[in-house]
């Protein structure tokens, strides 16, 4: 043993060596030297096991270090997962690095052809034609064919984003706008119903967006226009 172990044997060597020199006086025991004189036998036994197992212990300090060690980069390694996760987040939905679905480009301009030919039948048109302002004959007729058409629109807008989250390409391209297109819509027609047509030269600028980025990624879309509402 080494360190702590040597200097209680060293101080002990004197103890012994000191007492020796002193004339008509016992020589103190090993474990008389290593703690005051006043302390009882017993307490002086169990003092000098533990100074020896722990002063000397350096395997316990190393296991507790090691333990430490292991704890810090249990939270090192937990730190990234949690910037991975907040960056995944604030980027939008994950999107596949190869297709996921059969047909998805397919399915998808399918579904935008139904959903963006509807939009500009039942409500961009009309609303270019005065359809929904008060006192136009028709408005009601025509404030029903566009509640209508924003619920027909949301379902298919709802399709068309599952089949882009699909494939790669388009999922980056047009995945986060397509997503708010039905909501979007939705809420045109309720700002309609109070005279505020805002909402529909705004979907109509998200939807030539989307109809743009996906052009220029090879894919298509083709509006219907004569979608079945009831299909």
């Amino acid at each position: 043993m080494t360190g702590c172990c040597d200097r209680v044997v060293t101080e002990n060597r004197g103890c012994l060596a000191g007492a020796r020199g002193t004339a008509g006086v016992t020589p103190p025991s090993f474990l008389e030297c290593s703690v005051p004189r006043r302390t009882p036998p017993i307490v002086a036994v169990l003092l000098a096991v533990s100074l020896l197992l722990t002063g000397c212990g350096g395997k316990t300090s190393t296991a507790t270090g090691s333990s430490g060690g292991g704890s810090s980069q249990s939270q090192t390694s937990t730190a990234p997962q949690g910037q991975a996760s907040t960056g995944a987040t604030a980027a939008g939905p994950q999107c596949p690095s190869s297709n996921t679905k059969n047909f998805a480009k397919s399915r998808f301009v399918l579904h935008t052809g139904e959903a963006f030919g509807a939009f500009h039948r039942y409500l961009y048109k009309p609303y270019q034609a005065g359809s929904f302002r008060k006192g136009t004959p028709g408005r009601l007729k025509a404030f029903v064919k566009a509640a209508a058409a924003a619920l027909f629109i949301k379902r298919q807008v709802r399709l068309a984003t599952e089949d882009v989250k699909a494939n790669p390409t388009l999922c980056k391209a047009v995945a986060a706008p397509l997503a708010k297109v039905g909501d979007t819509i939705s809420g045109a027609v309720n700002k309609l119903k109070g005279g505020d047509a805002s909402g529909i030269t705004d979907a109509n600028t998200s939807i030539d967006g989307i109809k743009s980025s996906s052009a220029s990624h090879g894919v298509t879309v083709k509006e219907n226009p004569s979608p079945n509402l009831n299909g």
